[in-house]
């Protein structure tokens, strides 16, 4: 199967090791994304994978292509344009600490200020056979969200399988009344999609649904009204302030939950996207829905103890800690 992305490639900038910005004049570089993490991780495991952006006409823009092309991304549908890239500074928690990320000029960026006459969408759909939407694109500028309409109209319309996920982020959105624009903005989107990442809070907060008797029936009645046909998501957990994590998906016939799993933090922005990446990988499989959701969740905790956003996991890896719990050492 041929994955490609739409979505918003951003220059990450972190301090060494746990270090508050305060602490330090030394800065690591990644390009990032929820579309480059997904990309990259279904790369891992040795799918054909493209990522559909606009980065900047200049030397920044072409060390990110070099960077994706590094990841194992094809650069067949990026486009140059402008002179900004959307950056942000992750400062990694420890402890109580929580991780704490400051956007910069994400709306400014060349992604953000490129509508779909930037893009050959029809290129896209034509060697795609499914396409993923990030949730961001709906955030940033009228734009983008306009494009991500479009890709996603388009895809649908040519037999394509989209991919969305929700990826609220309450600091992007400055319209006035944004909960209420931003429900509009889903409802435009949904119908068109196949397979939706997000959680029962989504759908309540999101798009307003009325809480109902159980989780089981608020996300069966989500799939019913947009004919979704796969709904997946995590849960995290804390006892004893271990943190832990469990995995989720739907069809429309059968649902799992995966075990809970306990968490060890390096590095956890970007775990989502290695989840997302794991269910993608079983759809494209055929797995059985146990052994995608157990999978994807593996993938997420492996994902919570690798520097950076990028997923570097591969299948034989997550499969080797799933037949072997505990294993702490390899020859």
């Amino acid at each position: 199967m041929r994955f490609a992305a739409f979505g918003e490639v951003m220059l990450r900038l972190t301090p060494p090791e746990s270090f508050l910005l305060d602490q330090t004049n030394e800065l690591r570089m990644d390009y990032t994304g929820t579309g480059v993490n997904i990309m990259a991780n279904l790369a891992q495991f040795n799918y054909e994978t493209f990522l559909v952006t606009v980065l900047p006409d200049n030397r920044l823009g072409q060390v990110a292509k070099s960077a994706l092309m590094k990841y194992g991304i094809r650069p067949n549908l990026l486009h140059f344009a402008h002179q900004h890239i959307g950056s942000y500074f992750a400062e990694n928690g420890f402890g109580q600490r929580p991780t704490q990320v400051t956007y910069q000029n994400r709306h400014h960026s060349s992604f953000g200020v490129s509508d779909s006459t930037a893009y050959d969408f029809e290129a896209v759909v034509e060697g795609s056979d499914l396409i993923h939407i990030c949730g961001i694109s709906l955030s940033l500028t009228n734009d983008t969200r306009n494009a991500a309409h479009e890709l996603a109209k388009k895809a649908a319309q040519a037999g394509k399988k989209v991919c969305f996920d929700f990826n609220f982020r309450p600091s992007l959105n400055t319209e006035p009344n944004k909960f209420a624009f931003m429900k509009k903005q889903y409802e435009m989107i949904l119908p068109y999609c196949d397979i939706v990442f997000g959680s029962t809070r989504d759908l309540t907060e999101l798009l307003q649904m009325e809480k109902v008797a159980s989780e089981e029936a608020l996300i069966r009645e989500f799939m019913e009204n947009y004919q979704v046909e796969c709904f997946a998501g995590t849960k995290r957990t804390s006892e004893k302030n271990q943190k832990q994590l469990q995995g989720f998906l739907y069809n429309r016939t059968e649902q799992v939950v995966s075990q809970r799993h306990e968490l060890t933090i390096l590095d956890r922005i970007g775990a989502g996207d290695a989840y997302a990446a794991g269910i993608l990988a079983g759809y494209a499989e055929s797995w059985p829905l146990v052994e995608t959701v157990e999978f994807a969740t593996m993938n997420a905790i492996l994902a919570h103890t690798i520097h950076g956003d990028v997923p570097l996991t591969t299948k034989e890896q997550v499969l080797m800690v799933l037949k072997n719990p505990g294993i702490d050492l390899l020859r």
